[in-house]
């Protein structure tokens, strides 16, 4: 164990023990065997010290002069002007000034490095929880096939034991003024936070859905003097993640400006517009950052020196050329299913559930028997987002689970077992759907057991489900009947996709028949894993799909979005979206 993993444990244990007399203490919950660990080194360092202080010396000793004690600087609304001194005054001399801002250098060397090369590009598929990013390459005379690379970003993260291909999307901020990422951001507030006082961000992306990017970050995230907007701390993230990409690029030989795409959620006109600008400026930034702090990133670094990079870097309007278009994540999605040699003829519907949104998109997919090639096309006006979507189950979960435990605002431990609870909620989550049932011990020791019936019966959950399906019946109601009328073997197929994809109630958007422009629509769900995927690249099945929005947002020929079409007899009128993919085999 590390000294500072010692000291913070030790800390936490300090603030656990609360007064029951005048002189006597108890402490709250029981000792883990990282807490036993941190005192037994605190206890031989005691007693080296006291070897230390006992041994003899023989050095004589001198007495050392005493430093006259700095009054402290009285800090007022308002300072009066000096008075001048008199002609046989003698002017003081100026006290010392504090420390200034650390000195940054920041390397811009990303944006001097030759054109990348056009034939293959990234994806950054930044999630509320995880994010993802793909690097493909086209094919080309000499390769003959499209190579398709989900990078390993859990590697250079420190995260293999969480996945390989996916990065915590978490920034904590601890009582030293370091800010860290990804998992050590979750080991980390683990040590520090375990009182529930402090938080860390583990649902940054949703201030990119919100109007608060330019709020002032609360105390309970921020423990520092130094004031960070929450739109800072998204951009601190997006450096994370970049660098992490570029160890990736490292490692294959390719260029750290290789173009890239971006991956957003559903939003309307000019929501989207000015989020896909944040976005890009923020992705660019971020490469620079990045390169910065390239190597002192993986260990924490100092917030004031993040936030002296910023101000440094925004110095210059500067372009970041290899930051290219924004794609819907229902749009990845659905590069995702297409493959040249596949002969699909569907009308097919992606549901995105991830953390933060849940995203569908309509798509008209056809397989051309004369050209050999298969075509697709996003329906016009079939492009929805809600913000109802994991977390919000994450908060209904807490919600239960306080109440079981007869637990509110004016319990006197309130902070401490709300922020704690808050920690480890997603993982709560995932057990009760994985094993039917979680028991959680609460920071009072307490413990509360919910069973998956109980959660699923809960009537704000009912509604999450319906609210799904409102939001799937109304695209089919408002775009052209010919799309649903035509709908080959009277069917539409469902492709669902997220973290949330296996949920019950979004699973129940594939079951069962509807009636819609006064015909019967059979409901089916797509594979869970596309067919050429499966032939060629089998070990990406577990991870698909969550990677799914990156993988088909960086391969060449993404769908085109909008457009006008009709759909008589099956066959697609209209220009044809998506030309079709070359794979391996």
């Amino acid at each position: 164990m590390e000294a500072i993993e010692a000291k913070i444990l030790l800390k936490n244990l300090l603030k656990r023990i609360r007064r029951v007399d005048e002189d006597c203490y108890e402490l709250s919950g029981s000792l883990t065997d990282d807490e036993m660990i941190a005192l037994q080194m605190a206890l031989v360092l005691m007693d080296r010290a006291a070897l230390s202080s006992a041994a003899p010396s023989h050095e004589p000793v001198q007495a050392q002069p005493v430093a006259p004690v700095k009054p402290l600087k009285r800090v007022s609304e308002f300072t009066p002007a000096p008075t001048p001194p008199g002609p046989e005054e003698a002017v003081a001399e100026p006290e010392e000034s504090e420390p200034g801002e650390p000195e940054i250098e920041i390397d811009t060397s990303a944006l001097e490095l030759p054109v990348p090369p056009s034939d293959r590009r990234l994806c950054l598929d930044f999630g509320t929880a995880m994010s993802k990013v793909t690097l493909v390459k086209d094919a080309t005379a000499e390769r003959g096939y499209e190579d398709v690379e989900v990078l390993m970003l859990g590697v250079p993260g420190d995260q293999e034991e969480v996945s390989e291909t996916m990065l915590v999307s978490s920034v904590f901020i601890d009582g030293e003024g370091l800010v860290w990422f990804g998992n050590m951001a979750v080991q980390r507030s683990t040590l520090e936070a375990q009182d529930g006082s402090r938080q860390r961000l583990d649902n940054i992306k949703r201030y990119l859905s919100e109007e608060g990017l330019n709020n002032k970050v609360l105390a309970k995230f921020n423990p520092t003097e130094h004031e960070i907007t929450y739109g800072d701390m998204v951009l601190a993230y997006l450096m994370f993640l970049t660098w992490t990409v570029n160890q990736c690029l490292e490692n294959s030989g390719e260029p750290r400006n290789i173009n890239r795409r971006f991956a957003m959620p559903c939003f309307d006109g000019s929501k989207s517009r000015n989020t896909s600008q944040t976005l890009r400026s923020m992705l660019g930034e971020a490469q620079v950052l990045a390169d910065t702090f390239y190597k002192t990133l993986h260990d924490g670094i100092p917030l004031a020196s993040f936030l002296h990079a910023v101000t440094k870097l925004r110095e210059e309007n500067r372009k970041f050329g290899f930051v290219m278009e924004d794609i819907t994540e229902p749009l990845g999605v659905a590069g995702s299913i297409m493959s040249w040699e596949e002969d699909v003829d569907s009308l097919i519907m992606i549901v995105d559930v991830g953390a933060g949104t849940s995203d569908f998109s309509l798509y008209r997919m056809h397989f051309d028997e004369k050209s050999g090639k298969s075509t697709a096309l996003e329906v016009e006006n079939s492009t929805q987002g809600i913000t109802e979507a994991g977390n919000h189950l994450d908060g209904l979960l807490r919600g239960l689970i306080l109440k079981k435990a007869g637990v509110d605002s004016n319990h006197e431990h309130w902070v401490n077992i709300l922020g704690n609870l808050e920690l480890d909620l997603r993982d709560y989550k995932e057990r009760l759907f994985l094993d039917q049932e979680v028991t959680v011990r609460l920071f009072n020791d307490e413990l509360v057991t919910i069973q998956l019936n109980e959660f699923l019966s809960l009537e704000q959950v009912v509604k999450f489900g319906d609210s799904l399906k409102a939001c799937r019946d109304q695209i089919l109601s408002r775009v052209d009947p010919s799309f649903v009328k035509g709908a080959p073997f009277g069917a539409l197929g469902l492709a669902l996709t997220g973290g949330g994809a296996t949920l019950p109630m979004v699973k129940a958007l594939a079951k069962g028949v509807i009636q819609m422009h006064g015909k019967e629509l059979k409901l089916v769900q797509t594979k869970a894993f596309p067919k050429w995927l499966k032939n060629e690249y089998p070990e990406l099945e577990t991870d698909y799909p969550r990677i799914a929005v990156s993988l088909g947002g960086a391969r060449k020929r993404i769908i085109d979005r909008g457009g006008v079409a009709r759909v008589t007899a099956g066959d697609v009128k209209g220009r044809p979206m998506l030309e079709g993919y070359y794979t391996k085999g």
